[in-house]
């Protein structure tokens, strides 16, 4: 048995190391497909999801803008108003007489026609 059994043991270890590195190889080689294909409809997944929120923080600058514009619209609208409510106020309010001054007016003018 000598020289022929130790070759033979040593040919079914290499044919059973042969066996199981190819089992390996062939396993790793289907979870790294199975990774690669979860990977990439996750990755184009997430680059939608990136173009979309793009989208969406253009269209809220968009807005922005706008209501920007529309506040100095109506900031602009209000300073007028205040300004012809001024103008009024001097005109109908601040010119009036108190009542001691019409009491007196009017008695005045009593006093007149006597």
């Amino acid at each position: 048995k000598g020289i022929i059994g130790m070759l033979d043991v040593i040919l079914a270890d290499f044919e059973r190391t042969d066996k199981t590195v190819t089992q390996e190889e062939g396993d790793a080689a289907e979870a790294f497909v199975s990774f690669k294909t979860e990977n990439e409809a996750d990755t184009e997944a997430k680059e939608g999801a990136v173009t979309t929120k793009e989208g969406e923080v253009a269209t809220i600058q968009d807005e922005l803008v706008t209501l920007t514009d529309d506040l100095q619209t109506a900031e602009k609208s209000h300073a007028g108003a205040l300004s012809e409510l001024e103008k009024l106020h001097t005109m109908c309010v601040a010119g009036e007489e108190t009542y001691e001054e019409r009491v007196a007016k009017r008695t005045k003018e009593v006093e007149a026609l006597k």
